[in-house]
C-alpha cells in the first residue's frame, strides 16, 4: 500500500487512521473524490462495524479499508496513478520531503530541491499551501482546496526538480542547476 509517495506516514494515511479511530469521515472526504463521499462513509461504517464485532478479522477489515481509501484518493486525482508510481513520481523522495517541509512550515527543507530563478515563485506558492492549511475539519470545502493546493505544489516542486516548467499548457525544459 502506498500512501502519498512515503509508504505509509504520509496525510492520506494519517487522515484515513484519524477517521477510523474518531468515526469522523471529514478527516479524509478531502483526500476523496466528491463523487466517491457516500462510498466511503459506508465503507468507513463497515470496518468500524467489523472491527468491533469480528475482532480476529478487524486487520483484514482495516487493511482492506486502507486500501480501497488508497484507490479512491488516486483514481480522484491521477486515474493512472499505478503507472505514475511506477515512473517514480510517487515514489520520489521529494514528495516525503514536500510534506515535511509543509507541515512543519520550514520552506529551507526544500530550498536545495528548486532552481534558484524559481525560489521566489516557490516561496510564495508554499505560503499559500500553508494559509489554506488550518481549515475547519468540518469545512469540506476549504480542506479540498488545502489539498488541491498541497497536490498542486508537489507536482510543482517535482517538476522544478526534474527540470520541466508547465505554463499556460506549455512544457519548457531547463538545466536545473
Amino acid at each position: 500500500m502506498v500512501f502519498s509517495g512515503d509508504a505509509g506516514n504520509g496525510p492520506i494515511l494519517k487522515a484515513a487512521k484519524i477517521a477510523l479511530e474518531t468515526g469522523n469521515p471529514n478527516y479524509i472526504l478531502i483526500w476523496i473524490p466528491e463523487e466517491s463521499e457516500n462510498t466511503y462513509k459506508n465503507l468507513l461504517e463497515k470496518t468500524c462495524c467489523e472491527r468491533s464485532v469480528r475482532k480476529n478479522t478487524g486487520d483484514c477489515a482495516i487493511g482492506w479499508y486502507f486500501e480501497t481509501v488508497n484507490r479512491f484518493h488516486y483514481a480522484g486525482r491521477c486515474p493512472h496513478y499505478v503507472n505514475m508510481k511506477s515512473d517514480g513520481l510517487y515514489g520520489s523522495q521529494i514528495i516525503p520531503d514536500v510534506e515535511g517541509a509543509i507541515e512543519s512550515g520550514n520552506f529551507e527543507k526544500i530550498i536545495a530541491r528548486i532552481p534558484d530563478s524559481h525560489v521566489a515563485d516557490a516561496r510564495e506558492r508554499f505560503h499559500r499551501v500553508r494559509n489554506k492549511r488550518n481549515y475547519d475539519i468540518n469545512n469540506i470545502a476549504a480542506g479540498r482546496a488545502y489539498v488541491s493546493a498541497f497536490i498542486t505544489f508537489i507536482e510543482y516542486v517535482q517538476n522544478l526538480s526534474s527540470g520541466i516548467i508547465r505554463d499556460e499548457g506549455r512544457v519548457h525544459k531547463f538545466k536545473n542547476v
